[in-house]
């Protein structure tokens, strides 16, 4: 009867403890280093037509267009 509440421990622990192996989330996945502006580098193929590597104005429009193509309120109207 001792043994019960140590295996339904064990498995407890292995439980909680699961969760602990989950990968970190990083904001560096647009292809340029954490040092360099995000308008600096990017990979080709993931590129819109009308930005060009390095322009900030025209990634700030790209960025802008994205985020009121996901605004539903905008989409709705």
């Amino acid at each position: 009867m001792i043994r019960a509440p140590s295996i339904i421990g064990a498995l407890l622990l292995a439980l909680l403890s699961a969760g602990c192996s989950e990968k970190p989330q990083t904001l560096t996945q647009t292809g340029a280093p954490a040092s360099q502006a995000p308008w600096k580098g990017a990979n080709p193929a993931f590129t819109e037509k009308d930005w060009k590597v390095g322009d900030q104005a025209s990634w700030q429009r790209a960025i802008d267009r994205r985020a009121q193509d996901q605004n539903e309120y905008v989409r709705m109207r």
